[in-house]
């Protein structure tokens, strides 16, 4: 269980460093939710409490991005 939760949050951590917290544009911001969508679908594979922790996580970042106008 450990290392899933590990994967997750390193796998999220990384999308959302791709973009460096910076704002984005429309084809950037298509492409962060794109690439989220298919974190999401993978870990869906790994049970129902493995996605929901990605999802959860990927709500997060997206919430964040756009309150701070980033995304």
């Amino acid at each position: 269980m450990k290392d899933r939760v590990y994967r997750v949050v390193v796998d999220t951590w990384r999308l959302a460093a791709k973009y460096s917290f910076r704002k984005m544009g429309d084809s950037d911001w298509e492409d962060f939710i794109r690439t989220g969508q298919k974190l999401v679908l993978k870990y869906r594979a790994e049970g129902e409490a493995t996605e929901r922790l990605c999802r959860d996580i990927m709500d997060a970042f997206q919430t964040f991005l756009k309150e701070t106008g980033t995304g």
